[in-house]
């Protein structure tokens, strides 16, 4: 009964396969199911480009580069060829941290960013979505990590009372 409701108002039911297991949902079969970004991934050939602008200072170089609104930045640069720092590529490590000047993004995956980093202006560029014209500045190597965490560490918390092994 609450298939045939469903259907008769406009609304249906999608199969969707996950690997091995298939499942029945309930969605708007009148709308073509919502476009998920993959920003690692080449998408929409249409999609609007926002002029992305990286300083590296430990190179001395400014690199220039027109990003797709669907695209993390650092691989749109990748793909066409800048070399740009990174490590994960996933957003867990801060090896591709900028400060950005000018610009916003979205960075809904940066995991390796504590929201108050990201409030002062650092992003992660792998897995940032252009929003607007960038103007940005790579970080010095580890430094927004220590900005996040060397301070928390430095105070520690139970001394260590292992045995040293020695090295032979």
């Amino acid at each position: 009964a609450e298939r045939r409701a469903a259907v008769e108002s406009g609304a249906g039911w999608r199969e969707r396969s996950r690997g091995s297991k298939r499942c029945v949902q309930m969605c708007d079969t009148t709308q073509p199911p919502k476009k998920r970004l993959i920003g690692s991934l080449p998408g929409d050939p249409n999609a609007k480009k926002y002029k992305v602008t990286v300083r590296d200072p430990a190179k001395g170089v400014t690199h220039t580069v027109d990003v797709p609104e669907d695209r993390y930045i650092w691989h749109e640069m990748e793909a066409q060829g800048y070399d740009v720092p990174a490590s994960c590529r996933h957003g867990c490590c801060t090896t591709c941290a900028v400060r950005i000047a000018e610009g916003t993004v979205q960075q809904d995956e940066a995991l390796g960013l504590l929201k108050e980093m990201r409030e002062a202006g650092y992003a992660l560029l792998c897995v940032s979505y252009p929003r607007s014209e960038i103007d940005c500045t790579l970080q010095e190597p580890d430094e927004v990590y220590d900005k996040q965490f060397g301070a928390s560490f430095e105070k520690g918390g139970k001394e260590w009372g292992g045995v040293f092994l020695d090295e032979d």
